[in-house]
């Protein structure tokens, strides 16, 4: 496989990231050490204001505390330290295609709304035209809620609930993930993750804010082009595998979602992730990777050292274990003049600016935090749901209990099934 080098000095120029928009494992158990280890990590983990103290010696202790209602969010540099014993691992355990993520009836466990990548991973020069068919594009976003996570969830009770609980200790989409992560770094956009808990497990839905709704409303011509620039992307370097027969179009409403259990510390997490396309290796072995679309002549054009936004397509891809995206540099006329093939690897090696550490370990602290507030268990008499909302102006998150109904996101079908 070809693989481009990336230029560890240039410029600061912005960089607009356009997305072009999840096959199955063993589940792998825990180990009997699993309460151990998490009482591990949770005495050692990063200092942070919220939990220690400056000596006059100019030294610092750690102490014990009373839950708190918000949480701090720390300087990123304050969280760049490996722990000792830290990993991180993720297995893709499932996948389904599905066409509406809070419809249940439209998920389906096969992978019709797979796709293929058309090339070999090597740099290529074409001629694709992302303008082609936008003024005919209509784009409802991508609906936030988990039903399609819960669905999956019910189908396959026998290998992830028992004992009466579940063996998982967070359930989210993929994106919940990358969104408390790279809180370290946002300055803009705000985020509300409602979370309950439901048979020893933190279930996690994202809503849509007031600030998110104003953004959308003001957004630009250019930047709308942006969002459909993806769609087109993958349209033009994407086909069905060659075993799928189905007329059924592609639509940028349709998806194929893997699901995968990871673990962040001793936390044991199931979660979903949109996949954009695989690449097939041969008859029996396949790897997924991620498209993008970006500005640019070649890779050295890109500000992989300076420009954080690069850091969102680490996280996303190695949530899920994709080690190559493909990159389609664009000019400012929206038309991609070659396709680069890109390891996730060398984005990590050029920054300046960030480090995988910072991000895990500010997940540990949130995880904390969340365990120390959400502690009532939900039911049909006391649906009891927790409300984190991220503030950027402030860098803090802070934590409310809501009974507003708009936030009972467990339906009674998936609840029904676990009690």
């Amino acid at each position: 496989m070809a693989s481009a080098q990336i230029k560890t000095d240039g410029t600061h120029e912005l960089v607009i990231e356009e997305e072009a928009g999840i096959i199955q494992r063993n589940i792998q158990q825990n180990s009997p050490s699993t309460n151990e280890k998490r009482k591990q990590y949770e005495d050692n983990l990063v200092e942070s204001p919220r939990k220690c103290i400056h000596n006059s010696d100019g030294n610092r202790c750690l102490i014990k505390e009373n839950k708190q209602s918000s949480l701090s969010v720390p300087f990123w540099k304050t969280l760049n330290r490996q722990q000792s014993s830290f990993q991180f691992q993720s297995n893709q355990i499932g996948y389904f295609s599905l066409l509406n993520r809070k419809d249940d009836k439209e998920c389906f466990e096969d992978k019709r709304y797979l796709r293929v990548y058309k090339y070999s991973l090597q740099t290529l020069n074409v001629n694709f035209d992302l303008k082609v068919g936008e003024s005919d594009f209509n784009s409802e976003g991508q609906s936030k809620n988990i039903d399609a996570m819960l669905w999956w969830t019910s189908r396959h009770k026998q290998d992830i609930f028992r004992d009466d609980k579940f063996t998982f200790d967070f359930l989210s989409w993929r994106g919940v993930l990358r969104l408390i992560m790279f809180s370290i770094f946002e300055k803009h956009s705000d985020w509300l993750l409602a979370v309950i808990k439901f048979k020893n497990a933190f279930f996690l839905c994202e809503y849509v804010t007031d600030m998110q709704v104003k953004d959308e409303q003001n957004m630009t011509p250019e930047h709308r082009s942006f969002c459909y620039y993806g769609h087109k992307f993958e349209e033009y370097v994407t086909k069905k595998p060659l075993d799928n027969t189905s007329t059924e179009p592609i639509t940028p409403s349709t998806q194929f979602a893997g699901v995968f259990q990871g673990n962040i510390g001793s936390y044991r997490l199931l979660y979903g992730a949109e996949m954009d396309c695989i690449v097939e290796q041969s008859l029996s072995m396949t790897e997924n990777i991620e498209l993008k679309i970006s500005a640019g002549k070649s890779l050295n054009d890109l500000p992989f050292q300076h420009n954080r936004k690069f850091a969102k397509w680490w996280l996303q891809c190695f949530l899920v274990g994709i080690k190559t995206m493909v990159i389609g540099l664009r000019d400012n006329n929206g038309i991609v003049n070659s396709l680069e093939p890109l390891s996730i690897a060398d984005i990590e090696r050029a920054t300046h600016t960030w480090n995988r550490y910072s991000f895990f370990n500010f997940f540990l602290l949130f995880a904390q935090f969340l365990k120390e507030n959400v502690t009532d268990e939900y039911s049909m008499n006391h649906k009891d749901v927790v409300l984190f909302r991220f503030i950027p102006s402030s860098q803090t998150i802070s934590m409310t209990k809501s009974s507003d109904s708009k936030y009972h996101f467990l339906p009674d079908w998936f609840y029904n099934q676990f009690i």
